[in-house]
């Protein structure tokens, strides 16, 4: 069919509508089907627009409550440490064995009695075993020969104690042997915290209600309120000197100072409620 008679056809068909004789003459049941299917259309096409705003809220409704906060809970707190150890080593030098024995045993009495000066006990000393070391001489190659030239013996004293100021004391005061004619090899103490365990738990309790105060004032600044806990993840424990920054993701545990600082970090997640 040409676009010709279609116009020709459309324009009838108004011609007709127009003419009232023709409109009466159109059987009733067909004029009041019309009228019905106009009138279920219209319902189902208002029933699409507002099904579908309705899935749009519940949708967004659903999204805002399964998007959970995020947050790092932190706490921290200054410790002094109850324990300490020590570790001095002496060495003496002959050219008989028996002469560096001597030299050996006059070098350990002295540190002996500069550790009963310092008040340590008894139980708190541990004398280790003598370790001896030959030394030969070298030929003009610089090479070792089968002549011994000195015998060098060492024996190390280690301490273990709560007395910790006194630790502190020794390791400065026991290089004085050497003017003695002590050759003193002195480490540095370690310190340490015997109930860290304990404080752990309680920066844990402390670092999860600073992580639950963080996300309530997020959720107060959107109108919101902070839901049930999702989850929660504990971080390393980093134990450093007072004042310092020093973090590391395997976590830092410093001995070399008596006074601490043991932070603590948690990661939660809480759901949001409208």
């Amino acid at each position: 069919m040409s676009c010709e008679c279609l116009s020709h056809n459309s324009l009838l068909a108004r011609t007709l509508l127009m003419n009232d004789s023709f409109v009466n003459r159109i059987p009733p049941l067909i004029k009041n089907f019309g009228f019905g299917m106009f009138c279920l259309g219209a319902t189902l096409a208002l029933g699409v627009v507002l099904s579908s705003q309705s899935i749009g809220n519940a949708i967004v409704r659903i999204k805002m409550q399964d998007a959970p906060i995020q947050v790092k809970g932190v706490a921290e707190i200054e410790v002094v440490s109850d324990r300490a150890t020590w570790r001095g080593t002496v060495r003496a030098r002959a050219k008989t064995l028996s002469q560096a024995f001597e030299i050996l045993e006059t070098g350990t009495n002295k540190l002996r009695a500069m550790l009963v000066t310092h008040e340590f006990k008894a139980d708190e000393i541990n004398a280790c075993e003598v370790d001896t070391t030959i030394v030969f001489a070298k030929n003009s190659k610089a090479e070792n020969t089968n002549v011994i030239e000195s015998y060098v013996l060492s024996q190390g004293t280690t301490v273990r104690t709560m007395n910790v100021v006194s630790v502190r004391d020794l390791a400065f005061r026991a290089t004085d042997l050497i003017k003695e004619g002590v050759e003193i090899d002195s480490g540095a103490p370690s310190y340490y915290v015997s109930v860290l365990e304990s404080i752990k738990l309680t920066l844990l309790e402390k670092a999860t209600e600073n992580g639950y105060e963080r996300a309530s004032l997020l959720a107060r600044g959107s109108k919101s309120e902070v839901g049930g806990l999702i989850s929660a993840s504990q971080g390393v424990f980093q134990i450093v000197p007072v004042g310092s920054t020093d973090i590391s993701d395997y976590g830092v545990s410093d001995t070399s100072t008596i006074n601490k600082t043991v932070k603590a970090v948690v990661t939660l997640a809480y759901q949001i409620e409208q």
